[in-house]
């Protein structure tokens, strides 16, 4: 065990002998790579926020069932992640609605959450480049990548043809593949 899981595997021995201090350890060095996962899975940054808090109060709850001999912390932390996410997309829309296979790719990525620590930046860029839409457009893109609506439930979400879905989200993804290109990403 490096020294680094063994500084993991203190820290939660003092969570479950009940000293404060260690959760905050553990949340503390957590807590950006879980956030960046929301992020990346598409979730506002409020909302990745509360899916952050979420993730780790089941954790918590939980940490008594980690076992490192089965996988790393980060991992463990990453599937209880994952967890709440997909639960999150269960809360928002019925089945029908929720594009499955959207979903499923986010949820199927077996990366490590906490490995691509270094896509902040552009996870950054993103959200201002999220900001710099207008209202209707941005609201089209969480539609899509956030609830995972299918094109014909965002039309029905919205009250509009869904050939004017398609051809609206068409032009959000442009103007956001243009600001990013603009922000040196892409």
């Amino acid at each position: 065990m490096g020294h680094v899981d063994m500084d993991i595997q203190q820290a939660i021995s003092r969570c479950l002998a009940g000293e404060r201090p260690a959760f905050a350890e553990l949340h503390n060095a957590h807590a950006p790579g879980i956030g960046a996962f929301f992020l990346r899975s598409g979730f506002a940054p409020a909302d990745a926020e509360d899916l952050t808090q979420e993730t780790f109060m089941r954790a918590f709850r939980s940490l008594a069932t980690f076992d490192a001999d089965k996988a790393a912390f980060s991992t463990w932390l990453g599937t209880i992640a994952k967890n709440v996410a997909r639960k999150q997309w269960q809360r928002r829309r019925p089945a029908q609605e929720i594009d499955d296979e959207l979903a499923q790719d986010v949820l199927a990525d077996e990366n490590d959450p906490l490995a691509d620590m270094a896509d902040t930046e552009t996870l950054d860029a993103l959200v201002r480049c999220m900001e710099a839409l207008d209202a209707d457009l941005a609201r089209l893109v969480r539609l899509r990548y956030v609830q995972a609506l299918t094109t014909r439930g965002i039309a029905k979400e919205l009250g509009i043809p869904e050939s004017t879905a398609r051809l609206r989200l068409a032009d959000a993804h442009q103007r956001l593949q243009r600001c990013m290109k603009g922000k040196g990403f892409l």
